[in-house]
């Protein structure tokens, strides 16, 4: 079922805390379960179905998605929209999700993390720092890193994809907002150079770009 991101209503607000840096809510409806930032909608889950992907970049995401995967890193979990998604998917399969953000962690545990079930092993963690830091081997790797700005620039610079490349054994999905076509060529570049071939694939009325790559031997 979708989430109108034109046209959605709260009926209750489960969660509130404001920052310095930012604020977080998570409200709810009849039909949905969301987590805001800052008042945009970081992820949307269907209380009918919770493996269910509400927003559309996110079905693109799904689209490029391999035939199987086994060992799965999400860097950027947010409510955990493709995390329940992968777990429907491919039960069997082992999954990592990292983020930087201690309180995100805890809200998806709370109010967004389906149970009984399968509970992927979360990690509160830089994204770089667990790439260098883990000796582990990935078929699919799923890279969603924000903050109040947009994608943050680490996103945009050598090191991280290099550590991606020693970790990764398969598929890389990327989804990037950039702010400038520059920007967007540098991830495109980055990609392609320490990766492996990379497609960049836009979202219809979004500023959502979803990058895709498959590791190339070296």
């Amino acid at each position: 079922m979708d989430f109108n991101l034109q046209a959605y209503q709260a009926d209750h607000l489960l969660h509130l805390s404001v920052k310095a840096e930012r604020r977080l809510c998570v409200l709810e409806n009849g039909q949905h379960r969301w987590l805001e930032m800052d008042g945009v909608v970081q992820s949307a889950m269907s209380l009918a179905d919770p493996a269910t992907l509400c927003l559309p970049h996110q079905r693109y995401i799904a689209a490029q998605l391999p035939a199987q995967a086994s060992r799965i890193l999400e860097l950027g979990l947010g409510g955990g929209d493709l995390s329940r998604h992968l777990a429907a998917r491919w039960p069997e399969a082992q999954q990592d999700c990292v983020d930087l953000d201690a309180e995100i962690l805890t809200l998806f545990q709370q109010f967004f993390q389906p149970s009984p079930g399968h509970r992927p092993k979360l990690h509160h963690a830089d994204a770089l720092q667990f790439l260098l830091q883990s000796q582990d081997s990935y078929d699919l790797v799923l890279l969603d890193l924000f903050n109040q700005d947009g994608n943050p620039l680490l996103l945009f610079q050598a090191p991280l994809y290099q550590a991606l490349a020693r970790r990764l054994c398969g598929t890389l999905i990327i989804n990037l907002l950039p702010r400038t076509r520059l920007e967007q060529e540098q991830a495109l570049r980055l990609a392609s150079e320490w990766v492996g071939p990379t497609q960049a694939h836009a979202v219809p009325g979004y500023r959502n770009l979803i990058l895709h790559t498959t590791r190339q031997p070296a």
